[in-house]
């Protein structure tokens, strides 16, 4: 496959996301501890196929979707932020109607910082 950019609302240091952590395990972090988020109700259960893969849009845009301003600011003062992802290996995942990629080979271009 080409090399294409993604991106993804994770936390800096751990590369968790809202819904599961790094092992694929369930988190449930966007339910209880980040609830202010505007899809802390959405669901997204476990599916192996999905383990070693990463939740993402293919374009920057398309993540306020899932996300709003309001709610990446409030994130980043828990150290989630917006990352910008390189990656050869990523398909589309219908059932989310989200895009995943390949969490060893994707590389991690850039942390995108929302300012008021």
């Amino acid at each position: 496959m080409d090399n294409k950019t993604f991106f993804r609302v994770s936390n800096s240091e751990t590369k968790q996301g809202l819904w599961y952590d790094i092992e694929g395990e369930f988190t449930g972090l966007i339910h209880n501890k980040f609830d202010f988020c505007v899809n802390s109700e959405l669901k997204m259960d476990f599916d192996e196929t999905l383990k070693g893969y990463l939740s993402t849009t293919d374009q920057y845009d398309t993540l306020f979707t899932w996300f709003s301003k309001e709610d990446i600011l409030k994130l980043q003062e828990h150290q989630y932020f917006i990352h910008e992802y390189q990656a050869t290996d990523y398909w589309f995942y219908d059932p989310f109607q989200h895009w995943v990629v390949n969490q060893e080979t994707s590389i991690l271009t850039k942390r995108i910082i929302l300012f008021k």
